[in-house]
């Protein structure tokens, strides 16, 4: 018994290093089990699209990761109603719906064409193998430049200096895009400003409106012209530029109001109208 009291610390030293060693290779093993078990990606990586009548495809296509966005803007109207997606992802399977209905599954076959025309809303949804992770994503498709006027440069009528010219439905524009513009002021952003004397502001400025605040896609609007502040006879002119962005929240296009959480700069081409005239 002596022996065994005198070698008993030996002992217990050496069944704790080995327990400790045992619970050392389970921890390796169990990290090596995590590491073989890697995390499926989810992702749209790249999204394009092409039209039957249109050789070109979407200048501009961006994907929000934030709030998973995916804009396509064509460099000229299209048939929105015809368009067939071309898409890169990271998942599994790949499905789409149309206006929150059920989600089918999407192959890019030849003749697999969506209607992205308005008001549809389509959303494209990437799955992983067990269907127990995925990622929505909207899809905003429209022409880079929607606001199209019947004359890009509009000349008023000779007015005599120190008056106002109210240039009421001087002309006309239409919205060639594919969803609804709101108007609710004018621009306030011109550029290539002339006039007689070097160091006197622009005397234009100019309205967009319409029946009520909202046009639709394919319906017709006023250009309002108006005039101040002419005091020197002479030529004048100015470019005047509507800044374009898109509500998603509403899914319509304003040029006001930027600090919106919801209204965001996708990439729209800035409208312009040249507007010149003669003071007498």
């Amino acid at each position: 018994m002596r022996y065994l009291e005198k070698f008993t610390p030996i002992y217990f030293i050496l069944f704790t290093f080995v327990l400790c060693l045992g619970c050392s290779s389970d921890d390796t093993n169990g990290d090596s089990d995590d590491d073989d078990i890697a995390e499926e990606k989810i992702a749209l990586t790249s999204f394009d699209m092409l039209t039957k009548d249109h050789t070109f495809s979407v200048i501009k296509s961006d994907v929000f990761s934030v709030d998973s966005l995916v804009v396509c803007l064509f460099p000229a109207p299209v048939d929105y109603a015809s368009i067939s997606p071309l898409v890169n992802f990271e998942g599994t399977s790949i499905s789409y719906r149309i206006n929150n209905e059920s989600f089918i599954e999407y192959s890019e076959s030849v003749n697999n064409n969506i209607d992205f025309s308005y008001p549809n809303v389509v959303d494209f949804k990437i799955s992983n193998s067990d269907d127990t992770e995925s990622k929505v994503y909207r899809i905003i498709v429209d022409t880079e430049q929607p606001i199209l006027f019947a004359n890009s440069e509009i000349t008023i009528p000779d007015s005599p200096v120190s008056s106002n010219y109210n240039g009421l439905n001087i002309d006309t524009w239409r919205n060639v895009g594919n969803y609804p513009i709101r108007l609710t002021y004018r621009t306030t952003e011109y550029v290539d400003v002339e006039t007689p004397e070097t160091g006197l502001n622009n005397i234009f400025s100019t309205t967009l409106t319409t029946a009520s605040d909202i046009i639709n896609p394919n319906e017709e609007g006023q250009v309002n012209v108006f005039t101040t502040n002419a005091t020197i006879p002479g030529s004048y002119a100015s470019t005047a530029l509507f800044n374009l962005n898109f509500n998603e929240n509403l899914g319509y296009i304003v040029y006001d109001d930027t600090t919106n959480t919801y209204v965001k700069d996708i990439g729209y081409a800035k409208a312009t109208l040249k507007l010149k005239g003669t003071m007498i």
